[in-house]
């Protein structure tokens, strides 16, 4: 009867010694945790599976939005752009991006594409510890509490 065998078995648990319950104990631990990271090995390697092919059919799909007309949604970030022919920095692009990404979201929030004139300038962050976001939610949830 091997050493697993007797582990298994309550009666003769007690007649083990505290070398082979301990013997026991590691192989039972190893074997949980061997497991435990095989599942997770599989799951990683499905998840780099799938967003590889989430990643594949959208970049078809970009390759076809790149033939499609100017949007609403993107005249935010053509309008934007500088005029002179200066070198236009890092940072203003991505400010660029920014305000194109968030002008697009509020076309799309709206849902007139086409008769939306909305165009995001300026973009800055509010200073101090909560953001209006936090106030307005926790004024809402006082609001809902009064009687």
């Amino acid at each position: 009867m091997s050493l697993m065998e007797q582990f298994a078995d309550p009666e003769l648990m007690h007649s083990l010694s505290f070398g082979e319950k301990m013997a026991g104990s590691g192989v039972t631990a190893l074997m949980g945790m061997g497991m435990t990271f095989l599942v997770l090995i599989l799951l990683w390697i499905l998840i780099a599976v799938m967003g590889r092919i989430v990643n594949g059919t959208t970049k078809k799909k970009d390759d076809k939005s790149a033939e499609a007309p100017v949007t609403a949604a993107e005249a935010p970030a053509a309008a934007s752009a500088p005029a002179s022919a200066e070198a236009v920095t890092e940072k203003d692009e991505q400010g660029d991006v920014i305000a194109a990404v968030i002008a697009a979201a509020i076309a799309a929030f709206d849902g007139d594409e086409v008769k939306s004139n909305l165009v995001v300038r300026k973009i800055r962050r509010v200073s101090g510890q909560t953001t209006a976001w936090l106030n307005a939610g926790r004024s809402e949830c006082i609001d809902s509490r009064k009687v």
